[in-house]
């Protein structure tokens, strides 16, 4: 179009010149002695700007020749960039499609023109890690470092979690332990170095690590809710901590971190080791202290298995909490209560609890004690076919789930057999024969 423009203007230009030049040419005179030249002054013109563009041209074509290698350099520069590009391409789609070999080789050819040479090392070290070259890893991360020192973090941080997952912990925990000086702020850090405890089963450092995960929201809600109460109860339910006479225990509580002590997992969890090492009474007044400012299921479950001298108090403590907070229906008050009732000898008012509870919710812990309630009964049938729930629960047993979850349904063969001819292998489940035992209940 700019072409055609040009054109256009050139020819009306020249139109109208040789329109001036019809009607009155003029002259124009270049002297010399001894030679003189006469030209119309059209001609001139048209020489002149033909000189004008002759020179326009030679001047470009010297300046061309001068910029040549410069442009001939970028022309270079630029196709080995796009080369680089390409194998980068090929290097990732690799990586994608599991071809580490293949991935590795190309990430690393010719980075000298990679703008992104950053990201080709972490995946080539990715790549080596999914060979088993570890050693190979390493040199590929060593080498990112030295090429792009300003991102140390996500580079040591990339190391961390290829550590982690190549089952290095100790040297994963040590370079992110490292990280969270350096980075204190850093949420994907204290992520890493949380799921790093978790596996070690370093539970005290998980611990004090909690708070400031929780700052940073680095989990969901439920997520970290429950994290928290792994890491607490593992903390403060350690085997070692039973040895003794629960000072250990009392010390282990009182290093937790200020707003853990108050958490329902770490009360709960305390109150069970008191309870483990005899120091019923302290553990009674742990839960007691802490149900009467907030209702919480766990602790109340904790509670009915807390043996005191004054069984009718706890009782009454339950009932009062449990109508101010309208939770007389909740399984676990049917399960604190089933408890106490049974200390308090009463063991038919305790049987019925413990059979909604199991009706209601299939607890395998309901059920061993139910199991237990019935023998202490002299009905040893319904007992055992507790024990045998209990274990297939524990278990994870297909034939407990629809048992527990369906009155109706008859539990078969606790023996595994799906024989329907034998009678005697075909019973119903603990809660219906517990109803059953109550009604053809022998007198003592």
């Amino acid at each position: 179009m700019k072409l055609v423009i040009l054109i256009l203007l050139s020819l009306t230009a020249a139109i109208g010149l040789a329109m001036f030049a019809m009607e009155d040419p003029g002259y124009v005179v270049l002297s010399r002695e001894p030679y003189t030249v006469r030209l119309p002054l059209a001609l001139f013109i048209l020489f002149a700007l033909a000189a004008f563009a002759i020179l326009y041209l030679l001047i470009n074509f010297i300046f061309s020749l001068f910029a040549a290698p410069k442009k001939i350099g970028k022309w270079n520069k630029g196709r080995k960039e796009m080369s680089a590009q390409q194998h980068t391409m090929k290097g990732f789609a690799g990586l994608i499609e599991g071809e580490w070999s293949q991935a590795e080789g190309n990430l690393l050819t010719k980075l000298d023109h990679n703008n992104a040479a950053l990201m080709n090392y972490l995946g080539a070290a990715y790549a080596a890690q999914q060979q088993g070259q570890i050693e190979r890893r390493n040199q590929h991360l060593e080498t990112a470092l030295k090429a792009h020192p300003n991102q140390e973090l996500a580079i040591k941080l990339t190391r961390a979690r290829m550590q982690y997952q190549a089952g290095e912990l100790a040297d994963a925990r040590a370079q992110l332990e490292y990280l969270r000086l350096s980075a204190p702020k850093s949420v994907a850090v204290a992520r890493l170095l949380s799921d790093v405890y978790q596996q070690l089963g370093d539970w005290p450092a998980l611990v004090n690590l909690m708070p400031a995960l929780g700052k940073m929201k680095a989990f969901p809600d439920e997520e970290f809710a429950a994290r928290q109460k792994l890491a607490l109860e593992n903390h403060i339910e350690a085997p070692a901590l039973l040895q003794g006479d629960g000072t250990r225990i009392e010390e282990t509580f009182k290093a937790l971190p200020r707003k853990s002590k108050k958490e329902a997992a770490a009360l709960g969890s305390y109150a069970r080791q008191l309870v483990r090492s005899g120091e019923n009474q302290r553990a009674e007044t742990v839960l007691r202290k802490s149900l009467n400012k907030n209702w919480n299921e766990d602790l109340l479950a904790v509670y009915g298995a807390t043996e005191t001298t004054h069984v009718k108090d706890q009782i009454k403590l339950v009932e009062t909490w449990a109508a101010k907070h309208d939770k007389k229906e909740s399984p676990a008050y049917k399960l604190a209560m089933a408890r106490l009732l049974q200390r308090n000898d009463q063991p038919e008012e305790s049987r019925d609890l413990y059979a909604a509870v199991v009706q209601e919710t299939g607890s395998a812990e309901a059920i061993s004690e139910l199991g237990e309630l019935l023998e202490q009964m002299g009905d040893s049938e319904s007992a055992l076919l507790a024990y045998k729930q209990g274990v297939r629960a524990l278990g994870g047993g297909s034939a407990l789930a629809p048992a527990i979850s369906q009155p109706d349904t008859q539990l078969i063969a606790l023996d595994g057999s799906a024989d329907s001819s034998v009678a005697e292998s075909t019973m119903p489940v603990v809660a219906d024969a517990v109803v059953e035992a109550s009604i053809e209940e022998k007198p003592a």
